[in-house]
């Protein structure tokens, strides 16, 4: 499941950030993470104002924005090492969720991931410190793609459309001039989000230009992104209730399925709160904006 195979979680007493996070993004080419976009207009997010692959957006709380938002209460006061069994409840929810498929369950089960898991919004924010990084990175190269003001972009833009590229082999290209080299968990967790989500912005619309991408359509991705690294990050250390639990493949594809829809919406929301800023935000900024709004939704369920 996901791109690696669910762990144990780290241990009692392990950093909340591991020592080898600070370098984990130092191959990323962010190199256009300034690149400003304006404001979102009325009634044009992508996907419409309706719910994400037809989860139901009242699970996020959409009241919340990266300026006022209440802060769901961190455990991370002071403490840098994780507690002892830092996911038991976190799992625990999950397989109530497995056997039910009551949606409350699976959001109880993210917000203890979030709060006891991760540490709280503000260390989760720290942890995948990557999946903003990589959001923003994509985000500024299609910006660069379609403004054609990068000449390095558009030679490969140029080289693209002469070898007659299918838009997901264009977009395996970019993610590997963003992230060349990755190797950490976190770096192939990122380039796999980015690959997800670019899918996910087709199916959503199959008329995407990739070279055309409107400013819209460029902060959804960037929240498919951040979405589906999310998503990726709980299979990685709750899959383990998924293998355990003795349920048929088509049952636990379509928990899957819900547990991701629940995280678009949410990340969505967040995104779609940032993006109504009165004045042009960095992709950087909208990106680690709309990450914090989400784990903070996460953490106060």
């Amino acid at each position: 499941m996901g791109t690696s195979t669910s762990s144990a979680g780290a241990g009692a007493g392990s950093p909340f950030d591991p020592p080898w996070l600070d370098g984990a993004g130092e191959g990323v080419d962010d190199s256009h993470s300034d690149t400003e976009l304006p404001p979102s207009g009325d009634g044009d997010e992508v996907g419409g104002a309706g719910s994400e692959d037809g989860a139901d957006s009242d699970s996020a709380d959409s009241s919340t924005d990266d300026a006022a938002a209440p802060r769901a209460a961190d455990s991370d006061s002071g403490i840098d090492t994780a507690p002892s069994g830092r996911y038991k409840e976190a799992r625990t929810h999950m397989g109530r969720f497995m056997r039910s498929g009551d949606g409350r369950d699976a959001a109880r089960a993210m917000g203890s991931f979030v709060r006891k898991g991760l540490g709280g919004p503000a260390k989760a924010v720290s942890r995948m410190r990557m999946s903003s990084r990589a959001a923003a990175a994509l985000g500024g190269f299609f910006t660069q793609v379609r403004e054609g003001t990068d000449p390095t972009i558009n030679d490969w833009v140029n080289s693209a459309r002469a070898r007659g590229l299918s838009a997901q082999d264009a977009a395996l290209e970019v993610i590997n001039q963003i992230i060349p080299a990755g190797g950490s968990v976190d770096e192939e967790s990122a380039k796999h989000a980015m690959n997800q989500a670019i899918i996910h912005l087709y199916e959503v619309d199959p008329t995407t230009d990739i070279f055309a991408l409107t400013n819209e359509q460029i902060s959804a991705l960037m929240g498919y992104t951040l979405a589906f690294d999310v998503y990726n990050r709980v299979q990685l250390e709750l899959g383990r209730v998924f293998e355990k639990l003795k349920f048929s493949a088509e049952v636990v594809q379509d928990r899957l399925a819900q547990v991701q829809d629940y995280i678009l919406v949410v990340v969505r929301d967040a995104m779609k709160k940032v993006r109504t800023s009165r004045k042009p935000r960095s992709v950087r900024d909208i990106s680690a904006s709309a990450l914090r709004n989400a784990l903070d939704i996460f953490g106060a369920q």
